[in-house]
């Protein structure tokens, strides 16, 4: 492996520009470009044509330069023209010249067209999709290569992934931190144990080899389209370090640099594997090792990084992705490899863990051999599921969904007038009730929080006790003191034998005293009693209930495992913790029926509602609940509501709510008869009011409010003209769909009635004029007064100008 830093060529920007006139006879302007070991140029030439300019090191071999330019020509043909970089030919015909340099040196020259186009690493948002883009790109770029062959592989090049721990144990001398130093050399023992093995076995090709966010080329995906904030891959520039080895090396090396500086780099990166499989299906072996492939391409970066700037300390280039690799690296050791490998095969659309059919297979072929979990007293038959989801009524009236003692008089009220011997809360229930920093997630794309219920929770009095259901032995137990979480658990671990892998049964908000006598590795019997419920004061502040899991992979926690889990990554966390009640046994006819699917309810719709009802967002929410300023959509996912129709004082505001609710049970009716409330709300209203306004009239809508102040003004004034904004929205009567751009300048439309006058939306954004000081309004002002003097001057009078004090659709 050589880094053959010490042989990079130090051209003038006057010698490259004087090259370029002598070799391909163009007058250029040049730029320095950064590299690890070339010298590359950015020439412009005065028809606006721009070219790379590449002046190799004076130790790379003709054969890698020819095989960049093979691998070049052969994605030109598979890709289509203009994706790709060109190769330019001199006035001599030829693709590489060799030059000597100041020195006498030789150096081979290249000059190639130049790809427009923004960095990954400027471009943002990384949304979802554009890493989705990224992995179909290379997945349709490593399908080619598949039919590409070459005689140079770059066997030695230190960049090769087949280097990755060589790489490591030549440079990771000198990380001076010796924390840092640690973890990569933990990484790379790590790799060789898991990864080492399989090597052999694995598909091999010629590979790009650096994806990172430098080297990906962004553009608009519609360009044509103002409206559009979609972007696409359009180009991977750099093919100086492509070689041929592990072809998922490929993968490993985008997501490597898709994943710094984010907050959840799982998740983005499982976004790229997603687009990369599409196109080029990913095998089980390369997905069970692909973790470990990022991780050592990070850790080549690091060490290499720490090498090279011992040799150059002032190239700023060679450590350019150091300052955000080394916070990654650190992240990414808290992230059981097991769990990465699970959302990576979520992301490919296979089961995500792929032990937990057969462990589901076992149990539900011996369901009937269980002991029951809360005892033969607790009788299942008669067990009342409550709704404890996003949509609950019953969570929703609660006055404090906080306190704890409300909650447990409403679960056991609910108990005592079903007739129940037992409540349940279901598992895959999506809920509110996880408040605190305990649940909340900083992802990427918006704050998320764990709502999505993994256990099955079986409510009954505190002291009842709590049996194993089938032999195990105590995995692991902890009292988990923090506010809604588990106070005391405990986690048996099964091993039933034959093919089935180990799986684990969790009982948590136990009693304080359920944990003494145990030790881990102690047997327990089935049908042994292992613990009793504890009470509010030490089982996190929860109605007193067993929150029984299954888990099928402990991801090397002990003492608890996540009860609740992030919307986004439900399917993982729903394979890794199937359904409980293949144990627990609660009849089919207790639960109630499942929710309609988005696509069921949009197909209702279709058939029974009127095509004028819209339906909101290319992907349709759909929202469970609304508190406040928030909506809630059917996974507790919170968005705060701006375009609702304006809502004054939020949703289900628990005062508005109450009055509601109190005045409906006495008396619901219209203005016809006498009554105190009618009178005292007008009075008061109008105490507010300066003179001489002092009646009211009282409307059920927007729609009717506008409507009769626009009845007022034509009565008052014997006129219809009407001045408007342009895009304003009033109502949904005929009368302000005639004043509603919004609705007679959209679909369908036929264009502003005679007496209806439209003036400029005064945007000092985007509008006719910009900027916030007051001669913006006034100039936004003189067109309602020329059109006022044009009206009059044709003997027609205003009737009204109507506004939104705030602009909603138009705004």
């Amino acid at each position: 492996m050589s880094s053959m830093s010490a042989q990079r060529p130090h051209f003038s920007l006057r010698e490259v520009t004087d090259l370029a006139k002598k070799l391909y006879g163009i007058t250029a302007i040049a730029r320095p470009l950064p590299s690890e070991r070339d010298q590359n140029f950015h020439l412009t030439v005065e028809s606006g044509e721009a070219y790379v300019f590449k002046i190799s090191s004076a130790a790379e071999k003709r054969s890698i330069l020819d095989l960049q330019h093979a691998a070049l020509d052969h994605l030109g043909t598979e890709f289509g023209d203009g994706v790709w970089p060109c190769a330019c030919r001199t006035r001599n015909r030829k693709i590489i010249t060799r030059i000597n340099g100041p020195d006498d040196t030789r150096y081979m020259v290249r000059m190639l067209t130049y790809v427009t186009g923004t960095p990954l690493v400027d471009t943002k948002p990384h949304s979802p999709q554009l890493l989705q883009n990224l992995g179909t790109f290379l997945g349709r770029m490593s399908r080619s290569f598949e039919r590409f062959t070459h005689t140079e592989t770059q066997k030695e090049l230190i960049w090769n992934p087949d280097n990755g721990p060589d790489v490591i144990h030549t440079y990771a001398e000198h990380i001076t931190d010796h924390k840092k130093r640690s973890m990569v050399e933990y990484y790379g023992s790590a790799y060789e144990s898991v990864v080492g093995p399989v090597l052999p076995a694995m598909r091999r090709s010629i590979i790009h080899n650096d994806a990172n966010d430098h080297n990906v080329l962004i553009a608009d995906a519609e360009p044509d389209n103002p409206t559009s904030c979609r972007k696409q891959v359009v180009c991977l520039i750099d093919f100086g370090d492509i070689a041929r080895s592990y072809t998922i090396g490929e993968l490993a090396v985008a997501m490597a640099y898709a994943m710094l500086g984010k907050a959840e780099p799982i998740s983005a990166a499982a976004h790229v594997v997603k687009g990369y499989h599409a196109e080029y299906p990913l095998n089980e072996q390369e997905l069970e090792v692909l973790f470990y492939f990022v991780i050592m391409r990070l850790c080549m970066s690091v060490c290499i990084s720490a090498h090279q700037q011992t040799d150059e300390p002032e190239n700023e280039y060679l450590s350019v992705s150091e300052d955000t690799a080394w916070p990654l690296l650190e992240k990414l050791r808290g992230i059981p490899p097991s769990f990465a490998h699970y959302v990576f095969r979520e992301a490919c659309g296979m089961p995500p863990c792929p032990q937990t059919p057969k462990i589901m297979r076992w149990l539900e072929s011996n369901g009937d051999a269980f002991a029951p979990v809360m005892g033969p007293e607790a009788d299942l038959t008669k067990a009342l599921v409550f709704d404890l989801s996003v949509g609950s009524l019953d969570i929703a009236l609660m006055e404090d969904q906080a306190d704890v003692h409300q909650f447990t008089d409403l679960i056991f009220s609910r108990m005592k007038k079903a007739g129940a011997d037992v409540v349940i809360g279901r598992y895959n229930e999506a809920r509110q009730i996880y408040a605190g920093d305990l649940f909340t997630l900083d992802f990427d794309e918006m704050p998320e929080r764990r709502t999505i219920h993994l256990g099955l929770d079986i409510f009954l009095p505190a002291g009842a006790p709590v049996y194993a259901p089938l032999e195990g032995t105590i995995h692991s137990f902890h009292n988990n003191t923090d506010p809604l979480d588990y106070g005391p658990c405990i986690i048996l671990e099964h091993q039933v034998g034959g093919e089935v892998p180990t799986f684990y049964t969790l009982y948590g908000h136990l009693s304080l005293t359920s944990l003494d006598g145990h030790y881990e590795g102690k047997s327990v019997k089935k049908g042994e009693q292992i613990a009793t419920l504890g009470d509010y004061t030490v089982n996190g502040g929860w109605p007193p209930h067993v929150h029984f899991q299954i888990v099928t992979d402990m991801l090397g926690r002990k003492g608890e495992f996540p009860g609740v889990g992030a919307p986004s990554q439900r399917k993982v966390w729903l394979s890794i913790d199937p359904d409980p009640n293949v144990i627990i046994g609660v009849p089919d006819r207790a639960f109630p029926a499942t929710e309609r699917s988005r696509e069921d309810i949009l197909k209702a719709r279709h058939g029974h509602l009127g095509k004028s009802l819209s339906v909101s967002y290319g992907e349709p929410l759909k929202i469970q609940r609304g508190h406040m300023q928030y909506l809630y959509d059917e996974s507790g996912r919170a968005y705060l509501d701006a375009v609702n129709n304006v809502p004054h004082v939020g949703h289900s505001h628990p005062r508005i709510v109450r009055a509601g609710q109190r005045q409906m049970a006495v008396l619901n009716t219209n203005t016809r008869y006498l009554h105190d409330h009618l009178v005292n709300y007008a009075e008061r209203l109008c105490a507010t009011m300066p003179d001489p306004l002092k009646v009211c009239f009282f409307v059920n809508s927007g729609s009717e409010a506008n409507d009769l102040a626009l009845r007022l003004a034509r009565h008052y004034t014997g006129q219809q003209e009407t001045l408007i904004l342009d895009g304003a929205y009033h109502g949904n009567l005929s009368s302000l769909i005639d004043l509603s751009p919004y609705k007679f300048d959209g679909p369908g439309g036929l264009g502003a009635p005679a007496h209806v006058h439209k003036l400029p939306m005064p945007d000092p954004y985007r509008g006719l004029y910009k900027g916030y000081g007051e001669e913006t309004g006034i100039l936004y002002a003189d067109h309602v007064r020329e059109k006022i003097d044009e009206l009059t001057s044709r003997s027609r009078r205003v009737c009204a100008f109507i506004a939104e004090s705030l602009l909603g659709c138009g705004g």
